[in-house]
């Protein structure tokens, strides 16, 4: 949840991020079940966001349990907000004809790697983005760990890219070195995510804060594993 301008309300998010669902996806079912929820506690009104998931504006802090109970029968009151889990990823080309890889199937072995919810909790806040293709609609350019789907050869392969930020110092990552095949990209985002966890200097350090401080280098050398 975020906070709210008026005293004794919030504005409630659910994540719409979890293993065997592709990011932001809901069924019919499930969205009616969250717009009533809107209409019982709310006022009416569903928001999504560019993180593909939707935010319940409005809500009052004591109603917050009977929300969580509700969302938790529909299996959507999963914390994912703001963690490695919670990616966004373009249709890729499942879904795309302008992609030069797919992003879902990659999204979901990414997250199977980082299954453990305790451990996506001691990783903290991190963006991950994923785009299929360089029209970055996964606005992989503007994520801490970026992912870019290329064509190589005929065979899909993607780009990581570090430091990529929004805000009033918004900048685009950089490509950290060649590609990778699918298969071998959720073990090189664990090798960035050791290296963090590694150096950081408190838990509270966030990603971007410690690449700015060590710099790319020691995250290429782990990543391809030159050390």
């Amino acid at each position: 949840m975020s906070p709210h301008y008026q005293p004794g309300y919030v504005n409630v998010s659910v994540s719409l991020k979890s293993i065997g669902r592709p990011p932001g996806d809901a069924s019919a079912s499930e969205m009616e079940a969250i717009a009533a929820l809107a209409e019982t506690y709310g006022q009416d009104e569903l928001r999504v966001t560019y993180s593909q998931n939707l935010v319940i504006p409005h809500m009052r802090q004591t109603d917050l349990f009977a929300i969580y109970t509700a969302l938790a029968k529909l299996q959507l009151a999963g914390g994912e907000n703001g963690l490695i889990s919670d990616m966004i990823a373009c249709p890729g080309l499942d879904y795309c004809n302008l992609a030069n890889a797919r992003s879902l199937p990659l999204a979901e072995m990414i997250f199977q790697k980082f299954g453990d919810a305790k451990t996506r909790q001691d990783i903290g806040p991190i963006r991950l983005n994923i785009s299929g293709c360089i029209n970055a609609c996964g606005h992989h350019h503007a994520a801490d760990i970026g992912i870019l789907g290329v064509n190589k050869k005929g065979v899909e392969n993607f780009q990581i890219t570090l430091g990529g930020k929004t805000g009033e110092d918004a900048a685009v990552g950089r490509i950290l070195g060649p590609s990778f095949v699918e298969a071998d990209v959720p073990d090189a985002i664990a090798r960035i995510i050791d290296v963090y966890k590694a150096k950081r200097l408190s838990a509270s350090e966030e990603f971007a804060d410690t690449l700015a401080r060590l710099g790319p280098a020691i995250f290429k050398d782990a990543v391809y594993e030159t050390v």
